[in-house]
């Protein structure tokens, strides 16, 4: 059991990290039929250095800056004097009364256009009532320029958001080919880590090309990275040698953190739909709008190599537990190998993801776990489905 609880610790560390010369052409161009399209750069040419693609590329990347509404109920209690008055006895009552703060948060995202288009991640901007994009100037000691952004359309499915700010004269960005990358070259994050540092660079190398990584139940294929990369980098820009955009970059705040990991989402894999949020909105909306039931989860499969080498059951393993989500609520937790869901196998997350999408919400299933090499039976309320939808650009 000793190894089972050393990959445990080292599976829980990984899995839970922050996930997180320009060439000639741009990455977003407008095609003769008034319609855009990305571009994807094949004049490699010469490797730049990290101090090249930093001066040409820093200025396609912007900082976003997210403001969200929350609305509680105050339940704390208070003293009522006048009571009596209306109707309630004298002294100390619960409140329940409404209040509201406004919350702000960070990310990054890479401009498409010189209009202003911009490519972020979805969970950069969802729910925000205000997004605000800060453009760097070409002068490095050139003030920012501000712009209030419009959404044109997401993706939650695929974690992606196409914004647009009133701009002209912008720098777009140059897209390559995330499928021809290779372990071992270089690569440069270009973002807003923290919220803090419009514009940091930092540099590494492509340390793995198909990462299977699941984050609130949705599964990406991802590029691994050394480069450094924390909460505000999301939505930037990972860059190959010749100043290329080859991914999105896809960090999440997490508890736990290590360094040397981190990921992206490859450009290829949402070309064609960052294409259609702007050309052709509505069609957009009706193919992803839908619903997927979240658990609030982030998981890894555990393989049947890797169950037999550690001496683990097959399943899926749960590395966070959001806070507040069904999960938490049924008593999931850190560390926990779900092998068994509605009373059916899992063997990996297509399959949970499977059962789930065959449950009825409001529903109680039985969910099975492997906890610390004992089997735990929880009781879990299937929740209502979220909604995955694009927003019209009128």
């Amino acid at each position: 059991m000793r190894t089972s609880h050393s990959f445990r610790r080292l599976i829980a560390v990984a899995a839970a990290t922050a996930l997180l010369a320009t060439a000639s052409m741009t990455a977003m161009a407008t095609a003769e039929s008034g319609r855009f399209a990305i571009v994807q750069n094949e004049e490699t040419g010469t490797p730049l250095t990290t101090r090249e693609i930093a001066k040409n590329c820093r200025t396609s990347v912007v900082a976003i800056e997210t403001e969200t509404k929350v609305v509680y109920n105050d339940s704390s209690n208070y003293y009522n004097p006048f009571g009596g008055m209306f109707g309630y006895p004298y002294g100390y009552r619960d409140g329940g009364r409404q209040r509201e703060y406004t919350q702000t948060s960070a990310g990054s995202g890479i401009i498409l256009s010189e209009d202003g288009y911009i490519l972020t991640n979805n969970h950069v901007i969802s729910g925000a009532d205000k997004i605000t994009v800060y453009v760097m100037s070409d002068d490095e000691d050139g003030e920012e320029k501000t712009y209030e952004a419009t959404l044109i359309g997401s993706s939650e499915s695929n974690d992606i958001a196409v914004l647009k700010i009133d701009a002209t004269g912008l720098n777009p960005a140059s897209f390559g080919d995330s499928d021809a990358i290779e372990l071992g070259e270089p690569a440069v994050v270009i973002g807003n880590p923290m919220g803090q540092v419009h514009g940091s660079v930092t540099a590494g190398v492509i340390s793995a090309t198909e990462h299977e990584l699941t984050i609130d139940d949705v599964t990406i294929n991802a590029i691994q990275t050394d480069a450094a990369i924390n909460p505000g980098n999301s939505g930037g820009a990972l860059f190959d040698e010749y100043g290329n955009v080859i991914g999105v970059v896809y960090a999440k705040s997490s508890s736990v953190s290590i360094e040397g990991i981190g990921y992206a989402i490859p450009v290829n894999n949402i070309k064609e739909l960052v294409e259609s949020m702007i050309n052709d909105p509505e069609s957009v909306q009706a193919q992803t709008k839908g619903s997927q039931i979240m658990l609030g989860i982030t998981i890894q499969n555990v393989t049947e190599e890797l169950a037999e080498r550690y001496s683990m059951p097959v399943g899926v393993y749960v590395s966070e537990v959001s806070s507040m989500s069904a999960a938490e609520r049924a008593g999931l937790t850190r560390g926990d190998i779900i092998v068994e869901f509605a009373g059916k196998e899992v063997t990996d997350a297509d399959s949970l993801n499977a059962i789930k999408a065959e449950q009825t919400p409001g529903d109680t299933v039985t969910m099975k776990v492997d906890r610390n090499g004992k089997e735990v039976t929880l009781e879990i309320v299937i929740p209502q489905p979220t909604e995955v939808e694009t927003t019209d650009s009128k």
